[in-house]
Order: C-alpha cells, then structure tokens, then sequence
C-alpha cells in the first residue's frame, strides 16, 4: 500500500476552493477603494455593499431549496462558474471615472455609469451566493461522516485568496507606475484566468445526489423552531455584521491612515494591502482552518462563537490607536482567524442539524443569515459611519457593540444549555414513571 494517497474527489474540491474563492481576490477586496477612486462617497459605498446582496439574499435559500428537490446541484453549480467568468470579462471593460474630489451623492446615484457598476457587482454577488451554497453543500456531501474535516478543503480557498491578492495588488501598483491613479487591469486579467480554469475544474467534479431521499418538510420546519437554531442562526447574523467592517472598509481606513499620518506609503498602498490579505490569509485563516476540525472535536460551536465576538472586540479596539498603516498587518491574523472559525463553525453546524435530504436548504439559509442579512446590514451602517463620524470612530464604537454583543452571546448561551438539561432530566423521569406505570400494570394483571 503506498504511503502517500491522494482522494481525487477531494483534490478537484481543493482545487475548485483555490481557483474559484481565489479569482475574487484580484478584485474583489479592492471594490471599495475602486468605488472612492471613482469620487464616490463612504455613503454611496455602503449603499452599494448593503443592496448588492440582496439579490443573493433571496435567491440563495432557494437555489438549496430547489436543487435538493429537483437534484439538479451539478447543473447549476457549473451554469454559476460561467456565469461568473463572463461577469468579470463585463466588469473589467467598463468605463472607469476618477476623480479627486468627492462626488455628490445625488450626481452619483444619477449616473447611468454608476448603475452600470453596481448591477454588474450586485450580479457577481448573487451568481457567488449560488456557488457558495453548492460548493460547500457539494463539500460536505464528499466529506460524508468527516464532516468536521471541512475547514481542510475550505483552507485552499484561503491559499488561493492571499496568494492572488499579493500578486495582483503588486501587478497594479507596477501598471500604474507614474500614474495618477492606480490602474485594475492586471487584477481583471488574473481573475478571469482563475475563473476560466476553474469552469474546466467544475467539469471534471463528481457531485452525486440520492434520488430515492425524500424531503420531510416537517422535519425542516421543526429544525427552525428550536430556540438553539434561531440563537444559531441570530449570532451568525452579528457575525457577518461585524466581518463585513472587515471585507469592505479596512482598505478605505489603510487609505485614510496614509492620507493623515504617512502619505508615503500611498505609492505602494496596493502592494500593503494585497500583503495584509496574504496575512490574514496565511496567517489568520489557513491555520485556523486546519485546526477547526480539531477545535470543534472538543469545543461547543457556541463556545467558538463567543471567541470570535470577543476577538472582534480586540480588533476593532487595536484599529482605533494604530497610526500607521504597517502596524495595521499583524491585526490581519486575527481577521483571518474570526472569518476562518465563525465559518467552519457555522457550516459544519448546520449540516450536523440538517435532516437527510436538506442540506442544500440549510446551508443556504446559513449562508443568507451571514452575508445576506449580517454583511449588507454592517454595509450599510459602516457607510453611513465612516462618512459621518470617521473611521477611527467608527471601529471605537464598534468595539463596544461587539463587547456586548459577545456578553450577552455568553449569557444566552448558558441558559439555553442549562434549559436543555433541564429538559433532558424531565425526559429521562418521565420515562421512568412510565417505565414504572407498566411495571405495576404487569403486577395487577399477573395477580
């Protein structure tokens, strides 16, 4: 027997994580300072990141929905990849506008160049809900009983993240050498490679789907009636509040650090931030992945939880007496650590409470909770903070609610494990008693 044996399903899965989680990076992560290049405001900003998922936000429940029932997950999983190579291929030829000065608001809105923009992010958005959903569904269908060793194979996408976010970030600051303004092409170019690789990966993917297992509505519906799923399902929404501070506005506070402390570093700001996200990635998320199946062996989900909202705190905390941007890099780690945890947590969760033949359903209920309800809320509240009171502000603030929210997660936690106890020891007597009853029924009747 050899010594070192490869898994060729799970192979085309990590495969499939690192291409296809790892073409957003050229791009993705630098919407937000694209969008203030283009003179739009922070504002305008969180408009968009808050409207632009709610599309996925509907359509995400759905597609799990409808795949598990009409077993149709392949089909639609490589519709998805095409779909989103074409949208980077759209993305990239559009007009670009730079401006110094700060656009007003209502000019923006007006703009038939803007909406253009927006519909075009807002559809990559909704087609990578879609993704999302079946390619972690399809995971942990392959992983079968080793549902814990999900974070191994989620760990690539990772990889693929930080890997192509250095490179691209590097690839624009050297195209844009004695430019004004920094030019994306080299990221769009580098995306849509990814992304056309992994169509052939989807391919070439076995996804197998039982056709004699049949959907007990009943047993969906009862599942969201447990007081434990909708606190479950309430954290995560808090989660993807607090993350989305992370995914959308840490590059437009890097800019606002140099601008007001070191201007010096402006020159190479994109090459800084492709490096903070090979940090968190690296650093932060690739690490913890493997570890997640480890952790969540011996550690309550909810307890993984309750460190994440208190590692949310310590970040947010940091960011309010940093000046300088470099110093910004090492908070990265604990960026990579709370998305890598909360999301392994949260996926492998649900589908240990998922009933046979719906884990499309939850996890698409999962998913909506966290970047379809959380992330679009924190968007849209981080817009409007950022331009009122300022970043530095902002993330003060934020480490308060994200104390509190971590105390009362605490607090809750507790008593619904201690009313769960309860409820097993009136369990456990109320089948003794009947126990006993029959006992004393077999005496009558023997006598």
């Amino acid at each position: 027997m050899p010594y070192f044996q490869v898994n060729r399903k799970l192979l085309l899965m990590k495969i499939h994580y690192f291409l296809g989680i790892g073409g957003y990076a050229p791009f993705s992560p630098f919407l937000t300072t694209i969008s203030k290049q283009r003179g739009y405001s922070a504002f305008i900003v969180g408009l968009i990141f808050m409207l632009q998922p709610i599309p996925g936000m509907l359509i995400r429940p759905i597609v799990g929905a409808v795949t598990d029932k009409y077993k149709c997950r392949r089909s639609v999983f490589i519709a998805s990849s095409i779909i989103t190579f074409v949208l980077v291929c759209l993305l990239s030829i559009i007009p670009g506008t730079t401006s110094k000065e700060e656009m007003n608001d209502l000019d923006v809105i007006k703009s038939p160049l803007f909406w253009m923009f927006f519909t075009t992010i807002a559809l990559l958005n909704t087609d990578g809900t879609v993704k999302s959903v079946l390619e972690d569904t399809i995971c942990m269908d392959l992983l079968g009983k080793d549902k814990h060793n999900y974070g191994k194979q989620r760990l690539w996408g990772s990889i693929g993240w930080s890997l192509f976010a250095i490179i691209s970030g590097a690839s624009v600051d050297w195209y844009s050498t004695g430019e004004e303004y920094k030019n994306y092409a080299p990221g769009y170019v580098i995306a849509s490679i990814c992304f056309l690789l992994d169509i052939y990966v989807v391919f070439k993917l076995k996804v197998v789907q039982e056709n004699d297992t049949k959907i007990v509505a009943s047993d969906v519906k009862k599942v969201f009636t447990e007081g434990k799923v909708i606190a479950f399902l309430l954290w995560v929404v808090f989660i993807g509040f607090f993350i989305s501070f992370i995914w959308n506005f840490v590059f437009w506070y890097l800019e606002d650090l140099a601008n007001n402390f070191h201007p010096e570093t402006k020159s190479w700001m994109k090459t800084l931030q492709g490096i903070a996200l090979l940090i968190q990635c690296f650093g932060g998320e690739v690490p913890s992945f493997i570890l997640s199946s480890y952790i969540l062996k011996r550690v309550d989900h909810m307890t993984v939880f309750s460190i994440v909202f208190f590692t949310f705190t310590c970040i947010f905390f940091v960011y309010t007496i940093i000046e300088n941007p470099l110093w910004a890099l090492p908070v990265e780690l604990l960026n990579g650590i709370t998305f890598a945890l909360s999301y392994s947590a949260a996926i492998s969760y649900a589908a240990l409470i998922t009933p046979t033949g719906a884990e499309g359903t939850l996890q698409g209920v999962v998913g909506t909770a966290y970047t379809g309800i959380g992330a679009p809320i924190g968007s849209f509240v981080g817009g409007y903070m950022f331009k009122h009171i300022g970043s530095i502000d902002s993330f003060k603030l934020l480490s308060v609610v994200a104390f509190f929210t971590c105390v009362i997660q605490i607090t809750v936690n507790y008593l619904l494990k201690r009313f769960s106890k309860n409820e097993e020891v009136k369990d456990i007597y109320s089948k003794v008693e009947t126990k006993d009853d029959n006992i004393e029924e077999d005496i009558v009747l023997t006598s």
